[in-house]
């Protein structure tokens, strides 16, 4: 008999970072890789809003679309072990960040606000770059929220990055913190 390798999450993983960094793309191709769930708490909250979140920012403020966020990681978390991308701003507001620190592990993809700019198709999905010249809010964006970034358990510098690459360092990283464990089972030779 042969042995096969496979690995599973003990717990949740999740991906914090500015918007562009490569959050859905990195956590789609994870958690691929493993066969699990990937969710990305954007598309989950215009899933149940029924409607965009830049129409969530124009009829109702941003303070009510992160109490939404906020309930909808809530009940993320309370999943078996996933992928988990969430917006741009979850990490910064105390009561999310203290959710998913508590019920994850928590992943920031670093990257210059040039370079998000670069990675980025479709800037009117971005409600808060619509007001003004984007590179600078970006760049207004990394400095405020990257004190709270920093908080994060895990920090990956994405920025001459290609996605796979970014990839093998997040696996290989929870691999030695012991997050992604191996299992053995047994397979016959074909």
């Amino acid at each position: 008999m042969k042995q096969k390798q496979k690995y599973r999450l003990s717990k949740t993983v999740t991906l914090i970072g500015l918007m562009g960094v490569g959050k859905t793309t990195l956590g789609r191709n994870f958690a691929k890789s493993l066969s699990i769930d990937f969710v990305d708490s954007d598309e989950e909250i215009v899933k149940r809003a029924g409607i965009s979140i830049r129409e969530i920012f124009e009829l109702s403020g941003e303070k009510k679309f992160r109490d939404i966020e906020q309930r909808v990681i809530a009940e993320l978390l309370k999943r078996p072990p996933m992928v988990l991308s969430t917006g741009g701003g979850a990490f910064i507001f105390n009561n999310t960040r203290e959710m998913l620190t508590s019920n994850s592990l928590t992943v920031w993809l670093r990257a210059e606000p040039e370079t998000l700019l670069a990675r980025m198709e479709n800037l009117n999905s971005r409600p808060l770059l619509l007001n003004g010249n984007p590179l600078l809010i970006l760049t207004d964006l990394h400095q405020k929220r990257e004190p709270f970034y920093q908080r994060s358990d895990i920090i990956i510098d994405t920025d001459n990055l290609s996605s796979g690459q970014s990839l093998k360092i997040l696996t290989s990283t929870l691999k030695e913190r012991n997050i992604l464990k191996l299992e053995k089972f047994a397979h016959e030779d074909i």
